[in-house]
C-alpha cells in the first residue's frame, strides 16, 4: 500500500467514527429529550395535587425542577445544533437557574450577574448567530 491509500483509509475510518460519534449524540439528545418530557408531566401532576403550594418550600422546589428542565431543553438543544450560541445559552440558562433557585450571598450573585452579562456579551460581539449567517 502507498502512502495516498494509506491517507485515504485513515479518512475513511475517521469519517466513520465522526458519524458513529454523532448518531450517539443524537440518540443521546433523543433519551434526554424523552426524560424531559416524562419529567414534565410528573411535575405538572403534582402541581394539581392538594396542598403542593403550602409553604415556601414547595414553590422553591418546584422552580428547582421547572427550570431544570428548561435548562435539560436547552443542552438537548445545544446536542442537536452544534453552535456557539446554543452553548452560550446553555451557560446563561443553568448560571440564571443556579441565581434563582438557590440563595447565596451577595457577593456569590454579584458574580453569578456579572458571568451572565460577560456571556450577553460574548453572544453579542464574538458569536455569530445563525440569523446574521442567513442575512450575510
Amino acid at each position: 500500500m502507498n502512502k495516498t491509500e494509506n491517507e485515504k483509509t485513515k479518512k475513511d475510518i475517521q469519517d466513520r467514527v465522526y458519524k458513529l460519534a454523532i448518531y450517539i449524540e443524537t440518540f443521546f439528545a433523543i433519551v434526554i429529550a424523552i426524560v424531559i418530557v416524562l419529567l414534565a408531566v410528573k411535575l405538572i401532576t403534582i402541581i394539581f395535587q392538594p396542598g403542593f403550594f403550602v409553604d415556601e418550600e414547595s414553590f422553591s422546589n418546584f422552580l428547582k425542577n421547572a427550570l431544570g428542565l428548561v435548562v435539560g431543553v436547552e443542552f438537548v438543544k445545544m446536542l442537536v445544533r452544534h453552535t456557539m450560541d446554543n452553548v452560550v445559552e446553555v451557560l446563561i440558562f443553568a448560571i440564571s437557574r443556579h441565581l434563582i433557585v438557590y440563595h447565596l450571598e451577595i457577593w456569590e450573585m454579584l458574580i453569578g450577574v456579572l458571568c451572565i452579562a460577560i456571556l450577553f456579551a460574548i453572544r453579542k460581539f464574538l458569536v455569530v448567530s445563525l440569523d446574521e449567517e442567513k442575512h450575510t
